[in-house]
C-alpha cells in the first residue's frame, strides 16, 4: 500500500514533466552561477599564495594550473553541499516566476489543479536533492577531504603536511599533545611533543615519523619510541614499543577540517572519544542542513505565488531575507551550542521554528 502511494507520488503526467523541466533548467543555471561564483571568489582570495608557491618552487604555469584544478576538484563536494539549499530555493523561485510570467499558473488553477498539486514535482526533486546531499555528505566529501587538505598545504604553505603548531590535544591517558605535524593522506605523524604531569612525576615523549597501529590502538616508531620518565627523583629513559592512545590521525586532522569533511560515522566516533559539544552539534547539523532544501521552499514559495506579477519581485525580496534569516539564526545557535546551549536545542531550533512558519505560510497560499 505504501509502495503504491509512493509510486503514485513519483508518477509525473505531462504537466508535471513540464514543471519539472522548468525547475531543473532553473536549478542548473543557478547552480552553475553559485558554484562558479564560489570558486572565483576563493581563487582570487588565494591567488597570491598560489603564485608565490609557483615562483619559489619554480613550478611551470601548466603544472601549477593542474594542481589548482585538482584542489578545486577535491573541494567541489563541500562546495556542492554548501550551495545546494540556496540553489534549490532560488531555482524554485525562478521557476515559479517563469511560469507566472508566461501566464501558466492561472490556467492550471482554472482547470481544477491546486497550486499544491502543481508544485509537487518541485518538492519531489527537492527531496531527491536532499538524498543526494546526504550521500555526498556521508561518502564523497569525507573521501575527498584528505586530498584537498594535502593539496592546500602544498599550494598555500609549500608543505606536504598539516602543521598544527598551536593546537593542543589531550588523550584518554591524560597526555598533552602539541606541535603536531601530520601527513593528511597517509596519517603519518611527522612529529609531536607529548607530555604528562602527575604530581611530582612527569613523562616526556617526542614522536618523529610515527604511524598509528589501529589494531593495537597506539603509535609506533621504527626502533621504538624514546621516553623520559621522572618519578620520585629518579629518571628513567625507556624505549616503548607502542604508545597507546586514543588520539588517532583522523581525530588530529579533524581539527583542520570543515563540517562537511566529516561523515556521520566520523562525528559519532569523535564525539564518543572526546565528548566535545561541537561534534554533537555537527551530528545533528548533518541531518538538519539537508532538510533546509525542503524547509526553504516552504518559506520562500508563498511569497512568489502571487498572481499579480508586479508583486512577485517584492515577494522574492521577502523570501530572500527570510532564507538569510534562517541560515543566520541556524549558524548563531550552532555556535552557542558549542559553549552554552544544549546541542540538540542549538541544532534543531531553527529548522523546527522556521519549518512551522513555512508550513503556516504555505497553508495560507491562495489557491
Amino acid at each position: 500500500m505504501i509502495g503504491r502511494r509512493l509510486l503514485d507520488l513519483l508518477r509525473f503526467d505531462l504537466l508535471d514533466r513540464h514543471v519539472a523541466r522548468t525547475f531543473l533548467a532553473s536549478l542548473g543555471v543557478v547552480f552553475l552561477f553559485f558554484f562558479g561564483f564560489f570558486i572565483v571568489i576563493d581563487l582570487f582570495a588565494n591567488a597570491g599564495e598560489f603564485v608565490e608557491t609557483a615562483q619559489k618552487l619554480s613550478i611551470g604555469a601548466r603544472t601549477m594550473a593542474g594542481w589548482v584544478a585538482g584542489l578545486y576538484l577535491y573541494k567541489s563536494p563541500a562546495i556542492f553541499l554548501q550551495v545546494a539549499p540556496f540553489v534549490t530555493v532560488i531555482g524554485a523561485v525562478v521557476a515559479v516566476a517563469r511560469l507566472n510570467r508566461q501566464n501558466e499558473l492561472v490556467p492550471v488553477l482554472m482547470s481544477g489543479r491546486s497550486i499544491f498539486r502543481l508544485l509537487r514535482p518541485v518538492f519531489v526533486l527537492a527531496a531527491v536533492l536532499t538524498a543526494m546531499m546526504l550521500l555526498v555528505q556521508e561518502h564523497v566529501a569525507p573521501a575527498a577531504a584528505d586530498q584537498r587538505l594535502a593539496r592546500a598545504c602544498f599550494l598555500k604553505d609549500r608543505r606536504d603536511t598539516l602543521l598544527l603548531k598551536h593546537a593542543q590535544f589531550e588523550d584518554a591517558a591524560g597526555r598533552h599533545w602539541s606541535s603536531l605535524e601530520l601527513e593528511p593522506i597517509s596519517g603519518r605523524l611527522v612529529r609531536a611533543e607529548v607530555r604528562r604531569v602527575s604530581g611530582e612525576a612527569y613523562e616526556i615523549i617526542d614522536l618523529a615519523d610515527a604511524t598509528f597501529d589501529a589494531a593495537r590502538g597506539g603509535w609506533t616508531m621504527a626502533g621504538g619510541i624514546p621516553a623520559l620518565i621522572e618519578e620520585g627523583g629518579a629518571r628513567h629513559e625507556l624505549r616503548l614499543e607502542l604508545l597507546e592512545s586514543d588520539l588517532t590521525p583522523a581525530r588530529i586532522a579533524a581539527r583542520e577540517k570543515e563540517p562537511f569533511d566529516l561523515s556521520f560515522a566520523d562525528l559519532g566516533h569523535l564525539f564518543a572519544v572526546t565528548g566535545e559539544p561541537r561534534f554533537e552539534v555537527l551530528l545533528h547539523f548533518h541531518v538538519t542542513f539537508p532538510l533546509a532544501n525542503l524547509l526553504l521552499l516552504l518559506l520562500a514559495l508563498p511569497f512568489v505565488l502571487r498572481y499579480d506579477r508586479q508583486k512577485v519581485m517584492q515577494g522574492f525580496a521577502v523570501a530572500f531575507f527570510l532564507c538569510l534569516a534562517y541560515f543566520g539564526v541556524d549558524a548563531a545557535l550552532r555556535t552557542f551550542g558549542e559553549t552554552r546551549l544544549h546541542p540538540i536545542l542549538a541544532a534543531w531550533f531553527a529548522p523546527l521554528f522556521f519549518g512551522a512558519l513555512g508550513i503556516s505560510l504555505f497553508d495560507g497560499v491562495r489557491t
